[in-house]
């Protein structure tokens, strides 16, 4: 067997926890994250459009505030929160290593404007909507992938959610080992919220007034969170392991047990998690994605599951087969240019 043959889901996530368990066993390099300074450099250039961006959704917040009493209004802003989550996920340095300001800013305006609608090949945002509604001070996890700018845009959906009152706990899953390059660890997000509270402390400028005072104010807002313990991280195992997530309820049952079955709702990131969830199989594009999942989507205690993922392999599922057909005619390496995405669901116990 070569590299190019064994499977992705053991041998490659074993390539990363043989890099850590090298570093684990220095003395002095055992918590080094290799990966840090181009995460950190990433981002720190960024960081005009890390503000805009905060700025933008300190102001959505307040309007969502305010309209408590409508459901258009309300339901308009989770699509833009939950949409800008999604294509966060473009910002994978493992593929994408040289995102600019402007880049960013682009990408930010598509989503705005609705413009990325179009690649979105399963979207089931509005059944997503339907539950999301009916919480009052749930609680909601979120699985992590990239750091940097997709972490932020998770950050930001959680901040929305938590102020508009929906959830009143949100636990996030980081890595517990630097993790393909660009993963969230413990120490990732902490800096990220140390940096929205003090964005001069790494030399961050270009920024307008406006801006800057939103992303602190944010940036303060979350050391509250977490300091109350409204927002948790819980950086299990399981989630640099080898297996994919239809064995959570057996071998990671305590993930599953003491975790994820508390959540109303649990938010998979980026695409070798959709790639876990759906076990890595060649499956037929039009297969339903509840059918992919197995057990967690059967489990009488499921939670609901939301997979917001930018396809970067060639695996997918609950593709219309018509959608599929004219896809596949314009453009052959559409499951893995990045380009497209999908939002996909199982309700669990929601399930009517």
């Amino acid at each position: 067997a070569t590299w190019y043959s064994t499977p992705f889901l053991t041998w490659e996530t074993y390539l990363y926890r043989r890099i850590a368990t090298v570093f684990g066993r220095s003395k002095y390099w055992n918590k080094f994250d290799f990966f840090a300074k181009k995460k950190e450099s990433t981002f720190r250039a960024s960081m005009v459009a890390v503000a805009k961006l905060c700025s933008r959704v300190d102001a959505l917040t307040k309007e969502s505030i305010d309209a408590k009493g409508s459901e258009t209004k309300l339901h308009l802003a989770f699509i833009e929160m939950l949409h800008a989550s999604l294509w966060g996920n473009q910002t994978d340095l493992s593929m994408f290593p040289d995102l600019s300001n402007e880049k960013l800013e682009e990408m930010q305006a598509r989503i705005s404007s609705g413009e990325n609608n179009s690649k979105i090949v399963s979207n089931d945002t509005d059944k997503i909507w339907d539950i999301v509604k009916q919480m009052q001070s749930g609680r909601v996890d979120i699985v992590l992938d990239n750091s940097g700018f997709e972490l932020l845009q998770d950050v930001l959906l959680a901040h929305w959610l938590v102020s508009v009152g929906y959830a009143g706990k949100v636990v996030f899953h980081p890595k517990r080992i630097p993790w393909y390059v660009s993963d969230v660890t413990n120490p990732d997000f902490h800096w990220l919220v140390n940096v929205a509270q003090d964005p001069e402390a790494i030399g961050a400028s270009g920024m307008s007034d406006t801006d800057k005072d939103a992303l602190k104010r944010l940036g303060r807002t979350w050391a509250g969170f977490l300091a109350s313990n409204v927002w948790e991280l819980k950086d299990e195992l399981y989630w640099t392991g080898p297996y994919g997530y239809r064995f959570l309820p057996t071998v990671g049952k305590d993930v599953w047990d003491n975790e994820l079955t508390k959540s109303d709702v649990v938010v998979f990131k980026g695409d070798l998690n959709y790639r876990k969830l759906i076990y890595d199989l060649e499956w037929p594009v039009t297969t339903p994605f509840v059918d992919a999942i197995g057990p967690i989507a059967t489990d009488p205690r499921a939670p609901a599951i939301v997979a917001l993922r930018t396809s970067k392999c060639d695996t997918i599922t609950g593709v219309d087969a018509e959608r599929a057909e004219k896809l596949f005619k314009a453009q052959k390496n559409w499951m893995y240019s990045g380009e497209y995405g999908v939002i996909q669901f199982s309700p669990g116990r929601w399930k009517k």
